[in-house]
């Protein structure tokens, strides 16, 4: 009981450690929870959630759920949790998930990254999920050498399996993000891979402090507002920091403001990785907290407005006119920007969380 006490106060210090200073936005944890209850009510037989990217969507699911509470496999929405795992379990096959749509890459990264989280905080939690944890590390451990293999010759990834000449920021993104969290519980990663995968993203940077689509060695090219807020939140987890860089992406974030990245293509991506990036900027540089802390409440006041009245958040602007992933797309997101400052996942933070023996 004593030793349990301890890693449970053990985990609260390191979730809450270094939160930017703000001011509580009003509202989060009853929208957040209305969210949840409509993903679990919306869940799939086998499930899943999704139309054609079950995979990715399944997963930032899963994610918005471990994002929210300390004890995720408790309740009906553990339950959905627990069967939303199980199926992203069924779908690989020796750490590799399957192509759906466009995108290969973007589903194997989330999914690893679910499993990670979920493996990993279920070291912690007092209720385990109803899974062998044992075969779900080995999947992560299997997932994340399928994405080592497959980084291109730049150091970055793209959207295919086998693209070795190919290359682009948000694939790059998600691949790196999944190999840190592994590392994060103890998971062994390829170290020189994602070194690389860190060195693309610098090397992606514009005059401007923002980031281009993809390294093309045009430093006065168009930024992107949704892909520097994901290569910032990127960089960040880096162990040591490229001041120069974050400090200019920093202020292009600022510059900017989140209520330019709310009337762009992804709303819900940027304001996701935005989050996440002045999450971490504030861990790291204290005195940032104010307007780190700032920029958290402004993503969240519009993220907030958006939800309807049954909890569900609607898909917007490209996702809307494309066909979208339904409703189960942005609310999952959506839970999870409203819980970033809170620092459940392991990537919202700094420091990796320190593994009970």
């Amino acid at each position: 009981m004593k030793h349990t006490r301890i890693v449970s106060l053990a985990v609260c210090l390191w979730v809450f450690a270094g939160v930017a200073s703000a001011e509580p936005v009003k509202g989060v944890t009853a929208a957040r929870d209305k969210g949840l209850v409509w993903l679990t009510k919306n869940q799939a037989a086998d499930g899943s959630w999704g139309k054609t990217y079950t995979v990715a969507v399944t997963s930032f699911s899963s994610l918005a759920y471990l994002a929210a509470v300390d004890e995720p496999f408790t309740g009906d929405n553990g339950k959905a949790l627990t069967a939303g795992l199980k199926y992203l379990m069924s779908v690989q096959k020796n750490g590799q998930f399957p192509s759906q749509g466009h995108s290969w890459i973007h589903g194997q990264g989330f999914a690893t990254l679910a499993l990670s989280e979920a493996a990993g905080r279920s070291m912690f939690c007092k209720t385990k999920p109803d899974i062998d944890l044992k075969k779900m590390r080995a999947t992560v451990a299997a997932a994340v050498k399928v994405i080592a293999a497959n980084q291109s010759s730049s150091g970055g990834w793209w959207y295919k399996p086998g693209s070795k000449s190919q290359h682009e920021g948000s694939t790059t993104v998600c691949a790196v993000q999944a190999m840190v969290s592994a590392a994060n519980y103890g998971i062994e990663i390829d170290k020189t891979v994602l070194a690389k995968g860190f060195e693309y993203l610098k090397k992606c940077q514009n005059a401007d402090g923002g980031f281009d689509y993809q390294l093309d060695n045009s430093p006065n090219t168009k930024s992107m507002k949704e892909g520097t807020a994901g290569d910032v939140a990127t960089l960040g987890l880096m162990r040591k920091f490229d001041f120069a860089v974050m400090m200019n992406g920093y202020k292009f974030l600022l510059k900017i403001t989140p209520a330019a990245i709310s009337k762009e293509r992804f709303p819900y991506y940027g304001h996701f990785y935005g989050c996440m990036g002045m999450r971490l900027l504030g861990q790291e540089f204290k005195s940032f907290g104010a307007k780190t802390g700032g920029y958290i409440s402004a993503a969240q006041k519009d993220v907030l407005s958006w939800q309807g009245k049954d909890g569900q958040w609607p898909v917007k602007s490209y996702m809307k006119t494309s066909g979208g992933e339904g409703g189960a797309y942005a609310t999952s997101f959506a839970a999870m920007i409203l819980g970033a400052d809170e620092g459940r996942l392991s990537i919202f933070n700094r420091k990796p969380p320190k593994l009970p023996k």
